[in-house]
């Protein structure tokens, strides 16, 4: 019975060494998005990210764009490298777009109310000032205030526009000084939590044979 003590010893080896990943460049890809993504995946829920765009920049100093990074991301371990480029200033901007934060940052501001009628199904259109959105949102519509809850009135808001620090993926910001204009490669790199992996042993011993089979899996 030594052999599978020896087997479950080089799990422990297997799982201290990094898992690197490097799929094969992605052929339809919108203009923002990584042109080529590469994961080096550690274990105790760490991940090195290594994510190359190609950017048309100006010269000088520009603020560029980059959604759709892992939402975990580590912002002090952010690196971004390309020809002729310095990084002035990089920002993470982790303010999802949800109805939630929709309504709080309308706090203060007017909104717009559609009331459907469950019999005629006519609608009228209201315009009320958001006073509150805590644990409900108090409303002032002309010299009343109400509170909107789901009395079984259907009820639409509606928003004049979106703050700009509300994102819908995940986005980070970077000013950078660009020594000349023209398109370039550029490397983003940074780590995230929220990926890891594991390995798993099967044994099948035979004891008249004197000699046993190994499998393993990675998840």
């Amino acid at each position: 019975m030594r052999s599978p003590k020896r087997a479950l010893l080089a799990l422990t080896v297997l799982a201290s060494m990094p898992l690197a990943l490097t799929p094969a460049p992605v052929a339809a890809q919108q203009p923002s998005g990584p042109e080529r993504l590469a994961l080096t995946i550690y274990n105790q829920n760490l991940a090195l990210v290594e994510d190359v765009r190609r950017l048309t920049l100006p010269a000088g100093r520009s603020r560029q764009e980059f959604p759709g990074v892992s939402a975990s991301i580590r912002p002090e371990t952010v690196s971004l490298s390309g020809a002729g480029l310095s990084v002035v200033e990089q920002n993470f901007d982790f303010d999802l777009l949800t109805p939630d934060k929709l309504m709080t940052a309308a706090v203060g501001d007017e909104i717009g109310l559609v009331r459907i009628n469950p019999a005629t199904g006519s609608e009228t259109e209201l315009r009320a000032r958001v006073l509150a959105a805590n644990e409900g949102v108090v409303l002032q519509i002309g010299d009343r205030i109400e509170v909107l809850r789901d009395d079984g009135v259907p009820t639409r808001v509606i928003f004049d526009e979106v703050p700009a620090n509300l994102r819908p993926r995940p986005t980070l910001s970077v000013t950078l000084n660009a020594d000349r204009a023209g398109p370039r490669e550029t490397t983003l790199s940074y780590l995230t939590t929220g990926l890891s992996w594991r390995a798993d042993y099967v044994i099948d011993f035979d004891e008249a044979a004197g000699r046993m089979d190994l499998t393993g899996w990675i998840t």
